[in-house]
């Protein structure tokens, strides 16, 4: 007879390298990468976050300026206010399609 773990661990996501954005209050965007998401496309993530917050200078509006960059390259981004670093946005990449 198998038994199965009582506990069940969800995947880990990676970091990938800060992206720096001084606009809206803040210093920085920090980002996770979901397990469906290969390390190599690491570099290509963080142009297109770059390039999206250099087009943003609202918080309201970046979601939708870092989405726009990164649907090319297939994936998602989720966006939430960090609770312990008020001038931190944490962004969580998925794929999208």
């Amino acid at each position: 007879m198998n038994l199965e773990s009582p506990t069940q661990h969800a995947p880990a996501k990676r970091w990938i390298a800060a992206v720096p954005w001084y606009a809206d209050g803040y210093h920085g965007l920090s980002v996770q990468a979901g397990t469906d998401v290969p390390p190599l496309d690491d570099p290509m993530i963080r142009g297109a976050l770059v390039r999206g917050a250099l087009a943003c200078r609202r918080v309201d509006g970046l979601d939708r300026a870092l989405n726009r960059e990164l649907w090319s390259l297939g994936y998602v981004a989720r966006l939430e206010a960090c609770g312990t670093d008020r001038g931190t946005v944490r962004v969580s990449i998925e794929a999208g399609r």
